[in-house]
């Protein structure tokens, strides 16, 4: 079984993804009092976008500081904490990409919606073996659902071939 791990530059990790969670509990809390002490009901955004942003650096695994893909699955680590699919299972596999900041986000079995996976975005350009990582993640989308206008626009108008 072959398998191959992409990592994450640990220092860009650190500051885009792990920094800015930190920075938004500060300003998050900064809002909160002044919340509080002020009143003031704008305040309230700022504690929004603070809580969506420090839900997606560390409660979900939507910024993976790993990507671990074998012949049987794929796994999206952050940490200690992984996301693992099998391929056999998965239903849908959609990736938007992001070709000028070699980026993807990519969400899979989105029928079976959950607040805490399935959705993921990969800055494969900081991550080993980026241009493997992004072209691997357009190829799979297109063997997944070979039907698709984005596939056949990719294919350059040819029809899916049939297995």
């Amino acid at each position: 079984m072959n398998e191959k791990i992409y990592t994450y530059d640990p220092k860009r990790y650190a500051v885009r993804i792990t920094g800015i969670g930190y920075f938004s509990v500060l300003i998050m809390l900064y809002s909160i009092y002044q919340l509080i002490a002020t009143g003031k009901l704008y305040f309230i955004a700022v504690i929004v976008v603070c809580l969506y942003i420090v839900w997606e650096s560390f409660i979900t695994l939507a910024n993976p500081d790993k990507v671990i893909i074998s012949d049987d699955a794929i796994a999206f680590k952050v940490k200690d904490r992984e996301d693992r699919y099998l391929w056999k299972d998965i239903r849908d596999f959609r990736v938007k990409e992001f070709i000028d900041r070699k980026q993807v986000y990519i969400r899979i079995n989105k029928q079976n919606p959950s607040l805490f996976k399935g959705r993921y975005w990969v800055y494969c350009r900081y991550f080993n073996d980026a241009d493997e990582l992004f072209m691997f993640f357009i190829k799979k989308e297109m063997e997944i659902h070979p039907d698709t206008i984005k596939a056949y626009a990719r294919r350059g108008s040819k029809p899916a071939e049939k297995k």
